[in-house]
């Protein structure tokens, strides 16, 4: 039997572009460690290389987020007519299972852990089933990656990336785990052996990335205990690592020293926004602007390298905020943001909710638009148009050389600790990738005004595919079922 596993992408700016940076997609390495001995299994991600849609493949696993699925449409459909079974799964097949069955020949909507096996096992009895959403085998049946899978030729650069746990504990309105995914972890020891046993190495570059791995945890700080506990374990190991967290747990100094003790050498925050009534907006009230400053030298004198996203478009947002963002930048000595995106109502999210029952979804909103880089709703204090003309004026200014310029200047010497320095240096990149989004001048970045990746565009009309809209009610009540909401698509 052969199976491959494809993690679909497209570029922000619509066009045939990859983005080959150190984070990439491991959903294909953990749905291969699911797959039986004897498969030949293939992985792909595509925003590392393009798909080989002449393959002989038996059964396809397609891993995609929501602005992704017209694309993944179109791939499954031409497998399909080929005789391959497809089969969606992710947040967007668990909220939208009714329409990925139309282009789809199953849909897994619970965790892979237990769906995955099943599913293989009936498809090799030819009984595959249209829907697969068997309970959770719970955090300690995670297994290791197939790492061996990892081709790092393609992508230089790449980390390898492992679990420790999953969901987040915080309540942001924006959020795709609000409301949908409690947080758990794994037993630290399983964490500790995938990483000194089944862990491969990225070797490129004379081994500058040697020995180094990220953790893909939306939030690895979600339990401080558990974060604490896991750090002492890390230690023996010697090993360099980065992560995503909350801001509110790089407030406490001793957590900061332990995790640059175990190897820690950056960390991904999502701060959002410096405005306090875009904050309180966003319901995200573990981020203290006040303790912004302070908490950012600690990071850097402990050697862990801190990088932050900032939103705009939030209901916080005036003009007079967003055109003094790089001041405030700058009051702060802090230059190093790698991602700046616009706040979007992810169809499943309370944010949804509430725009949706305001009447300030965009007209004609399609999948596509739900990308992180495209207004999809009116923001309270700012017209469309001022939000993109802000939004492509600070991918300019926060993406430039001047800060790469300033974050070496005042960063690189401010730790000693081992391979901070080089960390340092390799950010740079990260702050350039800022600018990607806008290099399409044609682009609108306003929902329903741009058109869909041409090659999409073209499948679609020769396969007969629709475009996927949500249909939104003029008025939800306080009760609204969001699940039956998110499955009211239509065809534009």
């Amino acid at each position: 039997m052969r199976i491959a596993i494809i993690s679909t992408y497209t570029h922000p700016t619509r066009l045939a572009r990859k983005e080959r940076g150190v984070m990439q997609s491991s959903v294909p390495e953990l749905i291969a460690s699911l797959c039986p001995d004897h498969a030949e299994v293939e992985i792909y991600n595509e925003k590392e290389a393009d798909i080989p849609l002449d393959r002989d493949w038996d059964l396809v696993f397609f891993s995609y987020l929501h602005s992704y699925y017209e694309h993944t449409k179109v791939l499954s459909t031409l497998l399909r007519r080929r005789g391959v079974k497809t089969v969606a799964g992710g947040r967007h097949a668990l909220h939208f299972a009714d329409d990925c069955e139309n282009y789809f020949d199953s849909v897994v909507t619970g965790e892979p852990e237990s769906n995955v096996p099943a599913l293989i096992r009936d498809f090799e009895r030819g009984n595959l089933q249209r829907r697969y959403n068997l309970p959770s085998a719970g955090p300690a049946e995670i297994k290791p990656y197939r790492y061996d899978l990892v081709d790092f030729r393609t992508n230089k650069i790449r980390l390898p990336g492992i679990e420790a746990s999953r969901g987040c504990p915080f309540t942001c309105n924006f959020c795709v785990l609000t409301g949908h995914e409690s947080y758990r972890y794994r037993p630290v020891q399983h964490v500790i052996d995938e990483i000194r046993f089944k862990m491969q190495w990225n070797k490129n570059y004379f081994g500058l990335f040697d020995n180094s791995f990220s953790f893909l945890d939306n939030n690895l700080g979600g339990n401080p205990r558990y974060l604490r506990e896991l750090c002492h374990a890390l230690i023996p190991l010697q090993k360099t690592w980065g992560c995503a967290l909350t801001f509110n747990v790089l407030k406490d100094e001793e957590t900061v020293k332990l995790m640059a003790q175990a190897g820690c050498r950056y960390v991904y925050t999502g701060l959002e926004s410096l405005n306090p009534d875009s904050i309180k907006a966003m319901n995200k009230g573990q981020n203290k602007i006040s303790e912004v400053d302070k908490t950012i030298r600690r990071c850097f004198e402990n050697g862990i390298m801190l990088s932050f996203g900032l939103l705009v478009g939030s209901d916080g947002d005036t003009n007079e905020y967003l055109e003094k963002l790089p001041e405030y930048l700058s009051d702060l000595h802090y230059f190093n943001i790698t991602f700046l995106g616009i706040v979007c109502p992810y169809p499943e999210t309370p944010f949804f909710r509430q725009l949706a029952n305001e009447g300030r979804i965009l007209p004609n909103t399609i999948s596509r638009d739900y990308d992180g880089y495209t207004l999809c709703h009116r923001p309270l204090a700012l017209q469309p148009a001022e939000v993109i003309e802000h939004f492509k004026r600070l991918c300019r200014q926060l993406g430039s050389l001047t800060n790469v310029a300033r974050h070496y200047r005042s960063k690189l010497w401010t730790s000693a600790m081992p391979h901070y320095k080089k960390v340092i240096l390799a950010s740079g990149p990260e702050i350039l990738s800022v600018r990607n989004p806008i290099s399409n001048p044609k682009r609108n970045y306003i929902a329903g005004f741009d058109p869909i990746e041409e090659w999409d565009r073209k499948m679609m009309e020769e396969l007969s595919l629709p475009k996927t809209r949500i249909r939104v009610p003029l008025r939800l009540s306080r009760n609204t079922d969001l699940k039956q909401l998110s499955l009211s698509y239509s065809t534009p």
